[in-house]
């Protein structure tokens, strides 16, 4: 990639990302879309259909994860240009808590990890130094992260820029640490109640399709009894 095409990159990029100035309401934010949202006003937002949200879990919390692609969607501004791949939204109870965004290899490439920082200091602000972004960030990178870049945090709400060898780009993560605390612990609950419960889940299939059986061929034997002759 030429020197001038890079810096063109990196100047639609800044211009994508930093949309408004920022602020301690924007440490919760990306684009339009806010954590702590319903379900319904980010699918609304994002104009999904009820088949594009995927359900998790059920319980002890409903969790449930919309995927989106933004290029895609009709009516979207810079749709050829955007950076931005997927974005993956994160619902616990019917409240967004998580944005993770993944942006396109093509649309980032050259960029360095200063250039995203920069970037994203038009929205989010100065990163935070290095032992603050380690205490903020604590264990609540994504599975996929290989390297953290940087990371903003107010309050509650942590930003953490990272690159990912498995997708080959750069991720963004914006998230609620205690929700997604929460979260995680419903999911491990939810798996170990899953587990626990297998055993009679299998045996209640298997009466199930015996009983499904029988009444198949009591059904076929009615029909059958009446009408056969030798």
């Amino acid at each position: 990639m030429s020197l001038r095409l890079a810096l063109g990159w990196t100047c639609l990029f800044t211009i994508t990302l930093a949309t408004a100035p920022a602020s301690a309401d924007e440490s919760g934010k990306y684009r339009e879309f806010t954590l702590g949202s319903t379900t319904a006003s980010v699918m609304e937002l994002t104009g999904s259909r009820p088949s594009d949200l995927k359900t998790m879990h059920e319980r002890p919390s409903v969790l449930k994860e919309l995927a989106w692609r933004p290029r895609y969607a009709p009516g979207r501004a810079l749709p050829d240009v955007d950076p931005v791949r997927e974005m993956v939204f994160s619902f616990s109870n019917d409240r967004l808590y998580r944005i993770a965004v993944y942006y396109d290899r093509t649309r980032t490439a050259g960029l360095t990890h200063d250039d995203m920082i920069v970037a994203l200091k038009g929205v989010y602000g100065a990163p935070l130094a290095s032992a603050a972004r380690a205490e903020r960030q604590e264990r609540l990178e994504p599975a996929d992260a290989s390297m953290p870049i940087a990371a903003w945090g107010r309050g509650d709400t942590v930003v953490s820029l990272y690159w990912s060898d498995y997708r080959a780009g750069f991720g963004l993560l914006v998230m609620s640490r205690a929700e997604e605390s929460s979260a995680r612990r419903a999911a491990e609950t939810a798996v170990a109640l899953d587990e626990r419960e297998a055993p009679a889940r299998e045996e209640a299939r298997r009466q199930k399709d015996a009983d499904d059986l029988k009444a198949a061929d009591e059904r076929a034997r009615a029909i059958n009894k009446g009408v056969f002759r030798p």
